[in-house]
Parts: C-alpha cells; sequence; structure tokens
C-alpha cells in the first residue's frame, strides 16, 4: 500500500506541479504555455518555456516573451525573436517566418527572454486545460486517493 501511495503521489507532482507553474506568477521566473507555431523549429506549441523576468536590456538574438495588442484591443503574449534594435524598441521576427514582425515592441512590453525551455510538457498542460484533462489528471487520481484513504480509515476502525 505504501508504494501504491507514493506513486500516486509522484503522478501528483509531475502532473500537477508543471500545470500549476503555468498559471501562477513566480516572481523572476514565469513558466508559459506555447499556442503557436511561429517560433518553429525552436520551439513548439508541445513545449513550455520559462521566462526570465529579470533580463530587462535583451539583445538581437535572444527569444523574448512580450505583450502584443491586435486588432479589435485584443492583448495577447507572443514570443520572438529581437533580429534588430531600433529608436523606441525592439523588431521581432517568428523563427517560421521570413520576414520581421510589422511593428516595434517597446521595452514596456516586455514580459522577458527565454532561459530555456520544456519539450512535450505543453501537451500535458494543453490536456489539462480540457474537461477530459481534468476529469483524467486531477478529478480520478483525487477520488482514487479519497477512496484509498477511506478504506484505510475503514481498516483501522474495524481492529
Amino acid at each position: 500500500m505504501k508504494i501504491i501511495k507514493f506513486f500516486i503521489g509522484l503522478i501528483f507532482i509531475v502532473i500537477l506541479v508543471p500545470i500549476v507553474a503555468t498559471m501562477v506568477p513566480t516572481g523572476p521566473v514565469k513558466f508559459m504555455t506555447v499556442t503557436g507555431s511561429s517560433m518553429e523549429p525552436t520551439i513548439t506549441s508541445s513545449d513550455i518555456i520559462v521566462v526570465d523576468t529579470t533580463k530587462t536590456q535583451p539583445v538581437v538574438g535572444d527569444i523574448v516573451s512580450y505583450y502584443h495588442t491586435f486588432e479589435e484591443n485584443q492583448r495577447f503574449i507572443v514570443t520572438h525573436r529581437i533580429v534588430g534594435v531600433e529608436i523606441g524598441g525592439y523588431r521581432t521576427k517568428g523563427d517560421a517566418y521570413t520576414k520581421a514582425d510589422g511593428y516595434i515592441v517597446t521595452p514596456e512590453d516586455v514580459i522577458g527572454v527565454m532561459y530555456f525551455k520544456i519539450p512535450y510538457l505543453g501537451e500535458l498542460v494543453h490536456f489539462a486545460g480540457t474537461s477530459k484533462g481534468l476529469l483524467l489528471l486531477v478529478i480520478f487520481p483525487a477520488l482514487t486517493l479519497i477512496v484509498h484513504e477511506l478504506r484505510e480509515i475503514i481498516r483501522l476502525i474495524e481492529r
């Protein structure tokens, strides 16, 4: 039974830590999921990236995450590579594209510089955001743990 508890706990840690890390602000380091393909093959939608928010002066070649407002005031986080430094900000480009973005990223909009990526973990986070993912990755393991603990309590009471 201790082995079962250990593995259930391990599964909770392996599954929940990355999910929570992408949802909770974490100070100087942010964990972010990737949703697009503009940075492929460097970063894919199955990756999680770790962004260093303390690096305030990125240079050409750095991959940065920043806020960008698209049409109709839709503000998104974009992650692209810096290809130029200009007056007022940075010129960026997705690795999958041949041309630079048609706008300048201001220093105020920069969230941080990508520190490293965790391959494939983004798939798990994306799946956890679905109703099936919530059921399989959170509710089912929680119910399993509750049933197991109830059995232990009943067993102790019967003694």
